[in-house]
């Protein structure tokens, strides 16, 4: 296996959130450890948020083993149930469906619901036997590491807390609404970043309450950029066609369900994108200067490269929406989202036939870009 030399520019990996659309990330991390052969990791910097820190610290961990930690991940992820994630019992689901009901209507007498529809014990467990410190110590003291970044959102300061382990020289930051603290990752860090909003209940950290690292995520390449990366790959969940929605039909008023459908699009995907044409605007801007004036700004062209869906996930989740469990149908219909466009099916399914879809199109199209990225990657 060929391995890359010169370690001087670091390379990072950013993997958007998204639910069960996280399986996508697992075939472009397979088809890259097919593509470069590399035993240690290509990826120095490794971040993540929601699902996105779930991958990203299974990446970092096996930095020094990057093929055997390619294989692994898939091995997990197809082997994934939505019972895995979440506990989709049918009294359960009813009992907690029924108590956020009651705190809509009596909540004027003290009736509250505390935590979110769903129970992600299951999540924790996974995350308690799939994490290892130790690896993660391992890949970190023998430079194969430089940084795992897993981010999060405060509801007690209302900051995007990004919670990093690596390189001492690396220096926490704070900007506005952002913050980088250095921390020993735990899969209570990871649990918080994965907490998705109303689904799943905040998670206590560090004295405060954590959930989803999207919902606050201003600037996804920030803790990247931060930590020291000089090229970023970032990989989508979302492919990126916009439809005009002029076809003539007329359409009913969205229900509640397709309205949450659509903030979980927004949640996961719109600030990354932006955030990689301002990427895109500021290293164009740099090239203008002169080499006097670039001396005079602290800003530097990092070097970006994407993997998106080449195919619209919200497609092939409804060709798979079946295979839900049948509580979290029931609990959808009682939102008014009943035959949907299968967006809010393509982030909660986590079923082997909708799962391995996603990972066998994420490995189609990075394979399809092997040789833009075999350059991008080549120290």
């Amino acid at each position: 296996m060929s391995e890359r030399t010169d370690r001087s520019k670091r390379i990072a990996l950013v993997l958007q959130g998204g639910g069960a659309r996280g399986a996508y990330h697992v075939g472009v991390i397979k088809a890259i450890a097919e593509i470069t052969a590399c035993r240690m990791s290509p990826f120095q910097i490794v971040c993540g948020s929601s699902v996105g820190a779930i991958n990203a610290a299974s990446v970092a961990m096996t930095s020094l083993d990057f093929q055997t930690g390619a294989a692994r991940l898939e091995s997990l992820w197809r082997s994934l149930r939505s019972a895995s994630i979440y506990d989709a019992r049918p009294l359960p689901v009813l009992w907690k469906s029924s108590r956020w009901a009651m705190t809509l209507v009596l909540g004027h007498l003290g009736v509250r619901m505390n935590g979110g529809l769903l129970d992600y014990s299951p999540l924790h467990d996974l995350l308690k036997r799939e994490f290892s410190q130790k690896h993660l110590r391992r890949a970190i003291k023998s430079k194969a590491l430089h940084a795992l970044c897993i981010t999060t959102s405060s509801y007690t300061t209302g900051t995007s807390d990004t919670f990093f382990q690596g390189d001492e020289t690396i220096m926490p930051w704070t900007r506005a609404r952002r913050r980088g603290e250095r921390a020993t990752i735990l899969p209570e860090h990871i649990l918080a970043s994965s907490a998705l909003p109303l689904a799943f209940a905040p998670v206590h950290l560090n004295g405060g309450y954590f959930g989803d690292g999207a919902l606050r995520s201003t600037s996804p390449l920030s803790p990247a950029i931060r930590t020291g990366a000089d090229r970023i790959l970032v990989v989508a969940t979302r492919d990126g066609f916009v439809g005009s929605g002029k076809d003539g039909k007329v359409r009913p008023s969205p229900s509640i369900g397709e309205i949450l459908g659509h903030a979980l699009d927004i949640l996961f995907n719109d600030n990354l994108e932006a955030d990689v044409e301002r990427t895109a605007r500021i290293n164009h801007t740099i090239s203008l200067l002169t080499d006097d004036a670039r001396t005079q700004t602290p800003l530097r062209i990092i070097e970006t490269e994407s993997v998106s869906p080449s195919k619209d996930l919200r497609d092939i989740a409804k060709l798979h929406a079946n295979e839900l469990p049948r509580s979290i149908r029931l609990l959808m219909r009682s939102i008014g989202y009943s035959g949907g466009d299968g967006r809010i099916e393509s982030y909660l399914m986590f079923e082997p036939g909708y799962v391995g879809e996603l990972i066998d199109l994420g490995y189609a199209d990075t394979i399809a870009k092997a040789d833009a990225l075999s350059a991008f990657l080549k120290a």
